[in-house]
């Protein structure tokens, strides 16, 4: 297949002419949910500043970086400080935790598993704040 694709056309040439993946082709092939809501940030968070995206984390984590250098450009946090601040706050988070602590921990280590695992950049050491979700209820419908 590696032979047959046209990366200007982005399609397979093959005897019976071109053809694409589509949607449909990932749901079958992989079991991916294609019918769910979309993954995407919303529209105002185009236009937040760094402090904006700092008062973002705080209220839906209840994490704050100690140093505003911790900061990389307008939406990037390094993941060191996140890292330092879950292994401090890890004793705390026990099964009489309040839902609220037990939902800002998990929001925290999805920021820290998406910078690190699932969307990492060069430098290896930052996330960007959009990948925050917002509402830990809706994760299972999103594609």
């Amino acid at each position: 297949m590696i032979e047959r694709w046209r990366p200007e056309m982005h399609t397979f040439h093959i005897p019976i002419g071109e053809a694409t993946i589509t949607l449909e082709d990932l749901e079958v092939r992989f079991g991916l949910p294609v019918d769910g809501l979309p993954a995407a940030y919303p529209h105002a968070i185009r236009d937040y500043r760094r402090v904006d995206y700092l008062h973002m984390l705080q209220r839906f984590t209840g994490f704050q970086p100690a140093k505003l250098t911790a900061l990389s450009g307008a939406s990037r946090l390094q993941l060191m400080p996140i890292r330092q601040y879950l292994v401090a706050i890890d004793a705390e988070i026990t099964d009489d935790s309040p839902p609220e602590d037990i939902d800002r921990h998990t929001r925290l280590l999805l920021l820290l598993m998406f910078g690190s695992v699932l969307f990492p950049n060069t430098s290896g050491n930052l996330v960007s704040l959009r990948y925050h979700p917002e509402r830990l209820d809706d994760l299972p419908g999103y594609s």
